[in-house]
């Protein structure tokens, strides 16, 4: 199981507004974001298909919303991390951040 404290750091990067963290079933295992148990089934659902159609290739989806944000989704082991940016960044910086987040956060436990 990922560290839920890490998680809360989230808030902390540059370009996250709110962000969710669930497993392949939709249980959430750390969240800031609002509508959150409609959120965690959607990220469930569109990561384990972005996994079965990416395999290991799959490192992030995008999604435009219509209030002109975006949102997008990780996959971080058997988990998911759903994320809406802010909008005064670019996506790419973005999707470096929460990368880099990942990668000093998750995968060095």
């Amino acid at each position: 199981m990922p560290d839920t404290e890490s998680f809360a750091s989230l808030l902390t990067v540059p370009g996250v507004d709110q962000y969710i963290l669930v497993d392949r079933d939709g249980n959430i295992f750390s969240q800031a974001m609002a509508e959150s148990q409609k959120m965690a089934e959607l990220v469930s659902f569109c990561g384990l298909n972005a996994q079965a159609i990416g395999k290991i290739n799959f490192r992030y989806l995008a999604f435009s919303l219509e209030n002109q944000g975006y949102f997008f989704i990780f996959p971080v082991g058997k988990y998911y991390l759903g994320v809406i940016k802010q909008k005064d960044i670019s996506c790419a910086v973005l999707v470096d951040n929460i990368l880099q987040f990942l990668k000093d956060n998750v995968n060095r436990q």
